[in-house]
């Protein structure tokens, strides 16, 4: 977005100087519209630029849950449009840990999926060699429940529905394509999308990781090493057709 400082200065000028009330009003809600779309860029670039919600909201006086509000549409997407355009399938473990994270979500009466509540997600889907590992190094669902580091403000309790992903959320599920690619499986799995969560040192699942006393490293080393060990006896063989879109609504 290109916001004009000629524009703002003219509109500026007209409102002031302009001698006819309504004309000078008119020029004063274009004024408006040029400062909001301003501030919303420049809101983007600071997000972006590794600011936060708290950092961003001072600097407007603001409250951090009203800048979330005025602002959060920057930084969200449909929750079925996180992956448009693609065909990557998941398993059937992969696409609950998704349903699962949105219930977290929706539970702790927050706006959207954060990788926090794709973690909850994760320790949801018990087969997984992902909840093993997570295991091996003490993190569990509960523990994880009770430290959660959550990224996102809160809202009253029943009035989350949380179906979009945050930003920081879809691109983990981007890297888990990735991390897929990579082993050359056809497949996401869970352990793919806890191998994506670990690789951004900033996020809401890493944060809470550290809460716990372990770190991103020793949940790497330890997912190796259940990796390379048989798959666990409670989890069925991936079917040639148990492939299923990542982010399919709910009941497919």
């Amino acid at each position: 977005m290109s916001v004009s400082a000629p524009t703002i200065e003219q509109l500026a000028r007209d409102a002031v100087e302009i001698a006819d009330p309504e004309t000078a009003l008119r020029a004063l809600t274009a004024l408006r519209l040029e400062l909001d779309a301003l501030e919303a860029d420049l809101v983007r670039r600071a997000l972006r630029g590794g600011a936060s919600w708290s950092r961003v909201a001072r600097t407007l006086s603001i409250t951090k849950q009203a800048a979330h509000r005025k602002y959060r549409h920057l930084f969200e997407q449909p929750l079925g449009a996180a992956l448009v355009g693609s065909r990557v399938l998941a398993t059937t473990d992969a696409r609950r840990s998704i349903q699962f994270a949105r219930e977290e979500a929706e539970r702790l009466g927050q706006p959207a999926i954060g990788t926090e509540h794709v973690l909850l997600g994760i320790l949801r889907c018990q087969r997984s060699r992902a909840v093993k590992a997570l295991g091996a190094v003490g993190i569990t669902l509960d523990n994880a429940r009770l430290c959660l580091q959550t990224t996102l403000p809160g809202l009253p309790p029943g009035s989350s529905d949380a179906q979009t992903v945050t930003v920081q959320a879809g691109r983990i599920i981007e890297r888990a394509v990735r991390e897929a690619a990579k082993r050359g499986e056809r497949l996401i799995g869970v352990e793919h999308l806890l191998l994506a969560l670990l690789s951004d040192s900033r996020n809401g699942a890493v944060q809470t990781l550290e809460a716990l006393r372990t770190t991103p490293a020793k949940v790497r080393q330890q997912l190796e090493i259940e990796w390379g060990a048989p798959p666990p006896v409670s989890a069925a063989p991936v079917a040639p057709n148990e492939g299923v879109p990542l982010l399919a609504p709910s009941g497919e």
